[in-house]
């Protein structure tokens, strides 16, 4: 084992390495990344000349590989081939950014939590709910990101552009239903989904000689766990009244419970007020209230969930809310 060598000798090592297998094209160079919930990770940057565009690739993740006995030639050969796969060929045009009558069509927010990201929060403009708080990001959709890319809109920002908080707010609220349309599913229909894809990819990973005996044995067994698992989930005595309410995409999807009418509309179908419980920041799972379970209860699954099974960058709230019918808004319980 390598316990020798500290973490910032390791990167600088890495990148001195990486820069000698990617030539004089590329500058190589690392750089600290604040990212949700207070969390810094240490990003090698991999900059092609003439591109202003570069893929950010976290030595965090390598580290841990180096000490149980990884060579560093090894690790800085797969950093290279994930900075050559991820590599941008164009720069990508944010002239649009800076004029805010151009860009504020782009603008969405996000909801991330309060206490975790007090030091972020003095930097950027947001708007506070309950222990939660919105910031705005800039959906980056010129090519080559085409809306898989932001940028964090900060109190900077707000002087260039001669614009107030609220201004940013209303295009957010405007804009984040149409860029990223929620979504309400099951709980059963959501474990589904994943089971489906899990066989899939399992599918495809098959090795040549498995998928020629899986043709001469007609072997679609996978099928068939997949469809008896799937009935299992639908069946009544299985059921459970839980939903997922997120966007489509599956990111930043907590954002969603926001969203103008998306949970009066859902309650009045179900006729019935709305536990909203902070799955991550990706999700929050939806639970028509009952005399049979208390917020308590439900705050004691959240908290334990979000130690056990979301990562730290992902979480949202050790909290429960309620949706109140009648009032048509949201309440945070405990």
């Amino acid at each position: 084992m390598n316990t020798s060598v500290n973490f910032a000798v390791f990167t600088a090592s890495v990148i001195k390495v990486l820069q000698e297998k990617m030539g004089d094209d590329y500058k190589i160079s690392s750089s600290n990344v604040k990212k949700n919930n207070g969390i810094e990770l240490t990003g090698i940057i991999v900059e092609k000349k003439g591109c202003n565009t570069s893929p950010t690739i976290y030595a965090d993740d390598f580290y841990d590989d180096y000490l149980k006995g990884v060579s560093l030639e090894k690790i800085a050969e797969t950093i290279c081939s994930i900075a050559q796969k991820s590599r941008f060929t164009t720069s990508v045009d944010l002239s649009g950014f800076t004029d805010f009558e151009k860009a504020k069509e782009q603008i969405a927010f996000r909801v991330i939590n309060r206490e975790k990201n007090r030091e972020l929060l003095q930097d950027v403009p947001h708007k506070i709910f309950y222990n939660l708080a919105m910031v705005y990001y800039y959906v980056v959709k010129e090519p080559p990101f085409y809306g898989k890319a932001s940028v964090l809109i900060r109190n900077q920002h707000l002087i260039k552009w001669e614009i107030e908080s609220d201004e940013l707010c209303r295009a957010a609220m405007e804009n984040t239903p149409l860029l990223f349309p929620a979504e309400i599913e099951s709980i059963e229909d959501v474990m589904t989904g994943i089971l489906r894809n899990a066989l899939d990819s399992r599918r495809g990973g098959k090795r040549e000689e498995e998928n020629i005996l899986a043709e001469i044995l007609n072997d679609d067994w996978s099928d068939e766990l997949f469809i008896r698992l799937r009935n299992d989930l639908k069946n009544e005595k299985c059921k459970t009244s839980m939903y997922v309410l997120s966007n489509k995409q599956k990111l930043n999807g907590a954002a969603c419970m926001l969203y103008p009418d998306i949970l009066k509309k859902f309650a009045d179908e179900k006729n019935c007020d709305l536990y909203i419980l902070p799955s991550s920041i990706h999700e929050v799972i939806l639970l028509p209230v009952s005399q049979q379970t208390s917020a308590a209860a439900l705050l004691d699954m959240v908290a334990e969930i979000n130690k056990t099974q979301v990562e730290e960058g992902e979480v949202l709230a050790d909290s429960v809310y309620c949706f109140r019918r009648s009032r048509n808004c949201i309440e945070k319980l405990c």
